[in-house]
Parts: C-alpha cells; sequence; structure tokens
C-alpha cells in the first residue's frame, strides 16, 4: 500500500507541477511562441511523464528500503528523468524546434525534481520552498535564457527600392508587420530613410515592406533592392546593430562591410523567369520559425 501511495503521490506532483508552469507562462505572456497548441502538447505529454515518475519513485522506494533517500540523489534523478524525456520526447515522438525543446525542459525538469524530492519522504519546509523556487525560477527564467542562448533580438527589416520609373510596378508582401500602429510604422520608415542618407545615398527611397519580429536588443537590416532577383542569396542578420544591403548586378553589397552579424540570414529566392521580379523571402527568427513574404512585379527589361 505504501508503494501505490508513493507512485500515486509522485505521479501527482510531476503532472501538476508540469502543468503549472506551463499553464502560468502561458497567462502570463512568458511561453515561448505563444502557441496554445504547444501548451497542450505539453500537458499531453505531462501524463506519461507523470508515470514515469511514480515508477521511478516507487523503484527508489525498494532500493533504499530502511533508509531515507538523499535529497541530491533526489535531484540528480530527477534532472536526469526530465531530461531525458524531453529528449526521447524530441528525438523519437516528433521532430520539435529549439524553441520547444526550452519548453520542454523548463516544464518537466522542475516537475521531475519536485515529484522525487516529495517521493524522498522529506516534508520539511526547506524542501517545500525550494520546490516553489525552483517553479518560480522556470516560469519567470525560461524566455530570458531563451533569448540569450539563441542571441534573439528586436529585428526590424525593410525591403526598400529607389523611386524612379524603373521600379513603380515593384511591391512585396506583407507590407507591414509585427507594428501597433501607425506612428510605429513611420518611426521605422524615417529611421531606414536616415540610415541610407548617413551612408550617403541622397536619392529618394520607396519602402516596398517593413516588419518587426523578436525580442531584446534593437537591429535593423535594409535590403536595397536595384534589379530582379536572379539568384538564392542568404544575408546575414545584423546583431545589435544597422545593416545595408546593396543589390549590385549579381552581388550584394554590405554597408558597414564590418558590421556584426548573426548565424541567422534573410533569404531571398527568385522565382519565374530570368528578368522577372518575382522571388520569396524568409526572415527567422531565434525560436527558428520564418516570416514568409513575396516581392513581386516586372522591374525592368534590363539590370540596371
Amino acid at each position: 500500500m505504501k508503494l501505490l501511495w508513493r507512485f500515486v503521490i509522485a505521479a501527482l506532483v510531476g503532472f501538476l507541477v508540469s502543468s503549472l508552469i506551463a499553464l502560468s507562462s502561458y497567462s502570463l505572456g512568458l511561453w515561448l511562441g505563444r502557441n496554445s497548441d504547444n501548451l497542450l502538447r505539453i500537458i499531453y505529454y505531462s501524463g506519461p511523464l507523470a508515470v514515469l515518475l511514480g515508477v521511478a519513485a516507487v523503484a527508489q522506494a525498494i532500493r533504499s528500503t530502511g533508509r531515507k533517500c538523499s535529497l541530491l540523489f533526489a535531484v540528480m534523478a530527477g534532472t536526469a528523468l526530465g531530461f531525458g524525456y524531453a529528449y526521447f520526447v524530441a528525438k523519437f515522438l516528433f521532430a520539435v524546434p529549439e524553441f520547444f525543446f526550452v519548453l520542454m525542459l523548463s516544464c518537466w525538469v522542475p516537475s521531475a525534481i519536485s515529484a522525487m524530492l516529495v517521493a524522498a519522504g522529506d516534508k520539511r519546509l526547506s524542501v517545500m520552498a525550494g520546490i516553489a523556487v525552483l517553479c518560480l525560477s522556470a516560469i519567470f527564467s525560461t524566455e530570458p535564457t531563451f533569448n540569450a542562448f539563441t542571441q534573439n533580438q528586436l529585428l526590424t527589416v525593410a525591403f526598400v527600392t529607389p523611386s524612379d520609373a524603373s521600379t513603380t510596378q515593384l511591391a512585396a508582401y506583407p507590407e507591414t508587420l509585427g507594428f501597433h500602429t501607425i506612428a510605429e510604422i513611420q518611426t521605422a520608415q524615417n529611421e531606414v530613410f536616415e540610415s541610407l542618407r548617413a551612408l550617403g545615398y541622397s536619392e529618394n527611397f520607396r519602402v516596398l515592406s517593413l516588419s518587426r519580429q523578436g525580442k531584446g536588443k534593437h537591429s535593423l537590416a535594409i535590403l536595397v533592392l536595384r534589379s530582379p532577383i536572379i539568384k538564392e542569396v542568404v544575408l546575414p542578420e545584423p546583431d545589435g546593430s544597422t545593416v545595408v544591403y546593396f543589390q549590385q548586378s549579381e552581388n550584394w553589397e554590405r554597408k558597414p562591410s564590418e558590421v556584426p552579424t548573426l548565424r541567422r540570414g534573410i533569404e531571398l529566392t527568385p522565382r519565374g523567369s530570368a528578368g522577372n521580379g518575382e522571388a520569396l523571402f524568409a526572415i527567422p527568427d531565434a525560436s527558428g520559425i520564418s516570416l514568409m513574404g513575396n516581392i513581386t512585379g516586372k522591374v525592368s527589361d534590363q539590370q540596371r
């Protein structure tokens, strides 16, 4: 009967702690990805983990009959079980992006540690307080840790083109995304034009697409289109700075050339026949999800 009770307590604590962390993070707006489907998936897969924790608690009780399990061993066992279960789910059940694996660890490692501590039979106030601190840390530290680890940033990307007759038919979609007010859009456009003037370009430009995504330090990437996109290219995102990419005949010139960049890049892929301005673009964020868009319109018959 004692073994059954230990199984029930460990499984119940593991499931409740995992669900509580997930629901609290989502309710407070700290949930990576902000996706309710991911929330339900975490809660759903917390069920098998709860059963695993119950079995582990019973096995530990049988192993340590007549003596109390040390708290250090309970913490180590819980950490191994939580991490191992997250790895198993990500490896064998379904492919997960990087940010979702972080979510799994933030929910399942604390829940596994909590379950093993409670199953160890130590009901001291310090242990209960430690479990509470562990849960709060998982709720409030997951996003900052993820942002630092993945070099997350508030990235603004602008596709612009000279305001002359050869580019009048060129357009891009989405035109704006990630802004809450017209004033924010206008401020971002002014920043784009000021950055271009600072590099010595006095001609007039037209903004085709303006997007903003991510969190953290501010970065600005400006892509100046002057001719049809005829080959695929990946342009590195700036790392907390401003970079301008000027399209040449077949290459792209980066200014300033020494600006720090990330391993993530803005992808441009031509679509359609040569000389046609149609192309696709993808702007990835720190979570591995890309904003997809397209550039349309015949810009000119001859490349400038």
